[in-house]
C-alpha cells in the first residue's frame, strides 16, 4: 500500500500514513495534539506561514 507524508497544520511535524480512504489512525498530532493535517506536497511555504500566523480559533483552510 502506498504511504503519504502529512504535516500538522499547527506545529509542522510530519508523519507517514497509509494512503487508504478508510484508514484508522490516531488523528491527533503526537507533538501538539492538534487534528489538522495536510499533505506535505500540497502546502507551500506561503501556506505554512499564513496558517501559523493565524490564531487556531480563526483558522479555516479554503481550498480552491
Amino acid at each position: 500500500m502506498e504511504s503519504l507524508v502529512v504535516e500538522c497544520l499547527r506545529c509542522g511535524s510530519h508523519r507517514q500514513v497509509e494512503h487508504a480512504p478508510l484508514r484508522k489512525v490516531n488523528p491527533e498530532c503526537a507533538r501538539c495534539g492538534y487534528v489538522g493535517w495536510a499533505s506535505v506536497e500540497d502546502l507551500t511555504e506561503r501556506d505554512r506561514r499564513a496558517l501559523r500566523a493565524r490564531p487556531l480559533e480563526r483558522r479555516r483552510l479554503r481550498l480552491a
